[in-house]
């Protein structure tokens, strides 16, 4: 008898167990349209850093108007991406994209290689200045390094900051060009990666501490929760080359490459040559929809000593275009000679 009714007991425990849990578990995201765009545009007036960047020009409140008018629950998914795809175009900014599913397999961003000037041909820089006697960093080899201009000048080419060097590796680069005049850094089509190496890299480049500007990072819902960190590019305890450095731009440098930018721009030694960067200087927050979709937007914004917004692009000091028809050489890395034999 004792067993039947403990077992009786433990029957009902778990009855009641099982049934509370039911009660209080909470109902499956909402997917139908209407709640959808609610909730992307909730993610945006809270998180997205840039609603009030000057250069951008987003009218919040006429976008909101707009596409908010444009969702009915007859939408087809497809057309209701579209409508995201839109309000993601707004901000001019290649950090913020929303993209599909399987169902939708679409991906909605600002395209920055479609909106700038290429200045750039790796052919040229391959077969007149590179060659197949430079030398090169990094697990992936990224970093590469020769002597150009007779020996007079040191030449860098980095592509991406998704490789990692070591402080070895760049004190052996710096020693290689302890004897020239300058340095050229070539970072054309550089869209990014790990903006920890492109401090790493540009604090060997300081003779002093110097103040960047500030990062304003978005920390709560409302349109003025934003908290500051003023940068500073501190010289490394390793090698320093302070000789003249000339970083060759274009519309593809974006992201750790503005990291990289921002870094250099106040150090005297330093001048840019080239055309206006894709920006990018937002740090980054991602998620997915109710539905499944991914996003990703800006939740922090660089403004720089001057009080420029660098997400919008950077202009270098001297503007220089590429002739593609003469394929004997680079116009940016001749320019970058000049400047380097003038100073």
């Amino acid at each position: 008898m004792k067993n039947i009714v403990s077992y009786a007991f433990i029957v009902m425990v778990l009855f009641f167990a099982t049934s509370c849990e039911k009660i209080v578990m909470k109902p499956n995201p909402e997917t139908d349209n209407i709640s959808l765009y609610n909730e992307y545009w909730r993610l945006l007036d809270e998180k997205y850093a840039m609603w009030k960047n000057p250069d951008k020009m987003i009218d919040k409140s006429a976008v909101r108007s707009y596409t908010m008018g444009l969702v009915t629950e007859d939408l087809t998914k497809d057309s209701l991406f579209g409508v995201f795809e839109y309000i993601v175009h707004q901000f001019k900014d290649g950090h913020t994209y929303i993209e599909g599913d399987n169902n939708t397999p679409r991906l909605g961003f600002y395209d920055i290689e479609a909106v700038g000037e290429k200045n750039f041909s790796q052919d040229i820089v391959d077969n007149v200045y590179l060659k197949d006697d430079f030398k090169a960093i990094g697990a992936e080899k990224s970093m590469k390094y020769k002597l150009i201009d007779n020996g007079n000048i040191g030449y860098i080419e980095i592509r991406s900051w998704l490789d990692e060097y070591t402080n070895d590796e760049m004190d052996e680069v710096l020693n290689y060009f302890s004897s020239t005049k300058g340095i050229i850094f070539d970072v054309r089509e550089n869209g990014g990666g790990n903006p920890f190496m492109a401090n790493f890299v540009a604090r060997r480049f300081a003779d002093k501490e110097y103040f960047l500007g500030t990062e304003y990072f978005k920390t709560g819902p409302g349109e003025n929760d934003f908290s500051p960190t003023k940068l500073y590019n501190r010289p490394s305890d390793f090698v320093q080359y302070t000789k003249p450095i000339m970083v060759l731009t274009n519309h593809y440098c974006f992201s750790a490459t503005t990291t990289f930018i921002y870094y250099l721009n106040p150090l005297p030694n330093v001048t840019f040559i080239g055309s206006r960067t894709g920006g990018g200087s937002g740090s980054t927050a991602d998620g997915y929809l109710a539905n499944g979709w991914h996003w990703q937007m800006s939740t922090s914004e660089f403004i720089d000593l001057e009080g420029h917004h660098l997400d919008n692009g950077f202009d270098p000091d001297i503007y220089q275009a590429l002739d593609y028809t003469d394929i004997s050489k680079d116009e940016l890395i001749e320019r970058a000679i000049i400047e380097i034999n003038n100073k």
